[in-house]
């Protein structure tokens, strides 16, 4: 299942994966391939302009056209879960499977309201407190992926924690070419029983022949349990420690790998080696140990360019002090929410915000560009961050957070 939110400037995208990627391959005796498009207008008149939302039971060569889908369902908000739910829900009966997948195609940007599967038209985002109260509607999935900037954060992880097996996504902002579909197809094709963790391997490799700076695929079965608990051990550790050690908590910050396109978000595994080497608290460098091996256990598959050495798989976002706090960040309260970590690291699971629709649409954010992270203090020679690093050029898989050029795929 592909559920394919391109109405927005991501649209000249569509029909490409649609007929040059998902129909490349196509179902099959064993795989079936469904997908849920949607288009907006202006972007691109291709195949006829169609604007609403369509499914498509995707076959070899099939053209992106509405002759060719099997259902026309009208302009369908694709940040809605309800639309999500019919998707899956139909998906489902009509093509009934031992194992399920699911691909969301869009924006992204982790736990950030008003960013993920932004539909232009209906003025709308897939938030993460709406995808939590649909999961149990959606039954459970083998595996999830995301084709969409910075979404393989602990956060989202931590969503699908029970609700998936395995989830493959990538910490930095996604550029045109994203997961190459083919490729997973021909994999499933050739071993149609593979399982989750296979899948979200499969997944991740499909983007070692393109330009796609990270990419994962992170179990988040039962193995996620003992990252859970290593990360609360860790807070409590270091919680403990923070009245003596904080300056050395910021170094620690200041020197873990962070992306270019979501600056406030630390590569998790980093972190921790950080940790262990700037703290001089005993307990602290071995609960950072133990974060590290934690990770190791869920990390299935990584890869990075060479822009990122501190990168491993799973981001965690963190906010250096209360004046870098975006204005939506206040709303953040309670439900899975626990004790705030010291020095930047907010919460050790955010789990969605507890604003209604109608408010949080809008208090939209998404002509406000954030502000620079205020400089780290004496950030040591030869630091992995890349706080200062400028947003690459070219077009992307994600909206603008930062001053760049306009967020298209290139």
């Amino acid at each position: 299942m592909v559920y394919i939110s391109g109405d927005n400037d991501l649209e000249p995208f569509v029909v490409q994966d649609l007929e040059q990627e998902l129909a490349a391959v196509g179902s099959g005796p064993d795989v079936q391939v469904v997908a849920l498009a949607d288009r907006g207008p202006g972007y691109d008149r291709r195949r006829g302009d169609w604007e609403n939302t369509l499914l498509f039971h995707v076959t070899r060569g099939m053209q992106a056209t509405p002759q060719a889908a099997v259902a026309d369902w009208g302009e369908r908000n694709m940040g809605d879960p309800r639309t999500l739910i019919d998707f899956v829900t139909w998906t489902k009966a009509n093509y009934p499977a031992e194992h399920y997948a699911l691909f969301f195609w869009g924006h992204g940007w982790n736990w950030h309201p008003s960013w993920v599967m932004q539909d232009d038209t209906d003025g709308d985002t897939l938030d993460m407190h709406e995808m939590e109260a649909a999961l149990p509607a959606l039954g459970f999935l083998d595996f999830v992926g995301y084709d969409g900037c910075n979404m393989a954060s602990a956060e989202v992880l931590e969503m699908w924690h029970g609700h998936a097996s395995a989830v493959a996504a990538s910490q930095e902002f996604v550029g045109w070419e994203g997961v190459e579909y083919d490729r997973v197809l021909a994999a499933l094709a050739a071993k149609p029983g593979m399982g989750a963790d296979a899948a979200a391997i499969a997944t991740c490799r499909s983007t070692r022949a393109t330009h796609e700076r990270t990419w994962s695929a992170v179990a988040v079965d039962a193995r996620w349990s003992a990252l859970e608990d290593a990360i609360a051990a860790w807070a409590d550790a270091l919680l403990a420690g923070q009245p003596a050690h904080r300056a050395e908590y910021d170094a620690a910050f200041c020197a873990a790998q962070s992306f270019v396109q979501d600056q406030i978000d630390l590569d998790l595994y980093d972190l921790a080696v950080e940790r262990e080497r700037a703290v001089g608290d005993p307990l602290v460098r071995v609960r950072s140990r133990t974060v590290r091996q934690a990770v190791d256990a869920v990390v299935l598959d990584e890869r990075h360019t060479a822009g990122y050495p501190g990168v491993h798989g799973i981001s965690i976002y963190l906010i250096p002090d209360a004046r870098a706090k975006r204005p939506t960040e206040s709303a953040i309260t309670g439900g899975s929410v626990s004790r705030a970590l010291p020095a930047g690291m907010n919460h050790r699971c955010i789990r969605g915000l507890r604003q209604p629709d109608a408010a949080r649409t809008a208090a939209r954010p998404r002509a406000t560009i954030p502000q620079p992270l205020p400089p780290c203090p004496n950030p040591r020679a030869g630091s992995r961050t890349q706080r200062t690093r400028a947003p690459a050029r070219g077009r992307r898989r994600c909206a603008l957070r930062a001053p760049a050029r306009p967020a298209l795929r290139a």
